[in-house]
């Protein structure tokens, strides 16, 4: 999560600029800003974890932040506190969030949970994602909060 704080802190001085949309992308993780509400959103494409050299969605991201978690370019470097072991079932897991940092947190926590990734993410409000299972299949969550299950 450090190279989303990074990132977000380079953004600060971008963001100080007047009247400047930018896109800044730090190896995947994304912060973007777009001013005119009106305008056109800046397209962010979202990997296909079982062919990287292929997009697998493209979300519109006006102000906001995108971070992906998986195991595409760095092996199984994540595991699920609960048992210590790597998720099982999850592919990769993108989250649009209203800053990067807390794309970045949600994408990592979502993923790490592994089979529960989409089912945990839907409870986050206002984030938007995909989670890409290992079966190839997708799941989208629009950002409206559904309440986990008791």
């Amino acid at each position: 999560m450090v190279k989303g704080w990074a990132a977000e802190r380079a953004a600060e001085h971008l963001r100080a600029l007047p009247a400047t949309d930018f896109c800044l992308s730090a190896g995947g993780d994304i912060v973007c800003r777009t001013l005119d509400p009106g305008g056109p959103s800046w397209r962010i494409g979202i990997q296909n974890p079982a062919d990287p050299n292929r997009v697998l969605a493209v979300v519109p991201v006006f102000t906001g932040g995108v971070a992906t978690s998986g195991t595409v370019h760095r092996g199984a470097h994540l595991v699920d506190g609960r048992t210590g072991r790597p998720p099982v079932g999850v592919a990769s897991v993108a989250v649009v969030a209203e800053s990067l940092t807390w794309a970045d947190i949600d994408a990592t926590a979502a993923f790490a949970l592994g089979s529960a990734a989409a089912g945990w993410l839907a409870t986050r409000p206002g984030r938007r994602g995909l989670v890409v299972w290992a079966t190839g299949a997708t799941t989208v969550i629009d950002g409206r909060p559904t309440p986990l299950p008791r």
